[in-house]
């Protein structure tokens, strides 16, 4: 009876430990920075930087000779950069440079398939939504028919969604839809007064929401959802000061309120948590969260002589630094996929002690390449801990004090490999 347990008890581990891989094959690799520098300063230009979660150090890895930065996305090894007056494409493996256009009041961008779609703003006066090749950022076309200055986008099911805030002085906001199959006008949504401010748009719940930020001068703004068509919308009014969206995690929207971060609860649209980050004593200029690790950055300025970057978890607490120059107005993150490549590191290459542990697992590294992302999850798959893992001096440690005792699962990554070894905290 007991070897018939033991071996469904080992048969139901190593199902976990198929599962667990597949779920957790997405690491953070690292997190561009792009600073547009002293705004008084015409020779101060925008710098391209990546930061390394696991080493700690940013490096800048080139120059885009403009004056300011509106928006960095990323697609698989690639970023584009929209910098004032032209899109730039990076291979942020080898961090050279691909491709560049000119562009003009270009504002927000979005990667579907092979294109890359624009936003403008001014000084442009036409055609504020365009689409170039992914590829080499040739134009493919150009959508005349959106009225105003443009912003957030956002594709579902092969329709684009635009965020029209027009310029600095309208009072009304509208979302164009956009049918990219033939990259005509399907409508545009006039949310009136209600939709002044909005910028940022994102799917949840089958429906396309937005962001109505706080206008000049006011003190709260809206949520706006609407269905895939247009067909039927409603506004949720905010009463808090809200800025820019940083994130979204199971429902719930992390944003700007108040000059910190907040939280609103999607399923009522009520505010959980006002001062979930403090107001930083320097500006905020842009935030990027790591749904992955459950981590906000958090870049800050006076856009003339200073720039700080500042990493807090879910709970709002400062857990470490990173070097943002000034104006660090476009971050993101880039997260990699290691499906398909296999089993990490050799079990006979790397020690894992003591195991079963009170306290503290060590993790040492015999030969051979480094972990540099580490976490633990509980036998359902739930992550409970992450991080990084410095194994430059061949040994690190990780505190499992917090673990109830039971069974858990270490998983290490390289960013090429992966590797999953059951540890018990007694």
């Amino acid at each position: 009876m007991k070897k018939t347990y033991f071996s469904l008890m080992f048969t139901a581990t190593m199902l976990l430990f198929v599962q667990i891989n597949f779920a957790q094959n997405t690491f953070t690799k690292q997190v561009i920075v792009c600073s547009g520098g002293n705004i008084s300063n015409p020779n101060d230009f925008v710098t391209i930087a990546s930061y390394s979660p696991v080493t700690g150090v940013t490096t800048v890895f080139d120059t885009i000779q403009t004056q300011s930065v509106q928006d960095v996305i990323i697609e698989k090894e690639f970023a584009f950069v929209a910098a004032q007056d032209s899109i730039v494409k990076f291979n942020i493996d080898t961090y050279e440079k691909i491709a560049a256009v000119e562009a003009v009041g270009v504002n927000r961008l979005l990667v579907n398939n092979d294109e890359l779609i624009a936003s403008f703003q001014y000084p442009v006066t036409e055609n504020f939504v365009r689409v170039y090749s992914a590829e080499d950022l040739s134009l493919i076309s150009n959508i005349e028919e959106v009225s105003d200055e443009s912003a957030g986008l956002l594709v579902v099911d092969e329709l684009a969604y635009v965020a029209v805030p027009g310029g600095w002085a309208s009072t009304v906001g509208k979302i164009a839809i956009i049918d990219l199959a033939d990259y005509s006008l399907v409508e545009e949504i006039n949310f009136d007064t209600i939709g002044r401010g909005i910028v940022d748009l994102f799917y949840s719940d089958n429906k396309i929401m937005s962001v109505n930020r706080t206008p000049w001068g006011g003190s709260s703004g809206y949520i706006s959802v609407m269905n895939r068509l247009g067909s039927h919308s409603q506004s949720h009014l905010i009463n808090e000061y809200i800025g820019p969206m940083s994130g979204l995690i199971n429902n719930i929207l992390y944003i700007e309120v108040n000059g910190g971060i907040g939280s609103i609860d999607l399923t009522d649209f009520s505010v959980l948590d006002t001062v979930l980050v403090q107001p930083p004593a320097l500006t905020i200029a842009d935030v990027a969260m790591d749904t992955l690790n459950k981590l906000f950055y958090v870049t800050t300025t006076d856009f003339f002589s200073t720039g700080l970057g500042t990493i807090y978890n879910l709970d709002g607490e400062d857990i470490g630094s990173f070097e943002a120059g000034i104006s660090p107005d476009a971050i993101a993150i880039d997260y990699r996929d290691n499906t398909g490549t296999g089993e990490l590191f050799s079990e006979n290459l790397i020690k894992i002690y003591p195991n079963p542990s009170s306290g503290v697992i060590i993790v040492e590294v015999i030969e051979g390449t480094y972990p540099e992302n580490f976490r633990v999850v509980d036998i359902s798959g739930r992550s409970l801990i992450s991080g990084f893992i410095n194994l430059k001096t061949k040994s690190s440690a990780i505190d499992i004090n917090m673990l109830e005792n039971g069974l858990y699962f270490l998983i290490l990554s390289d960013g090429n490999k992966m590797m999953t070894s059951p540890i018990i905290k007694n």
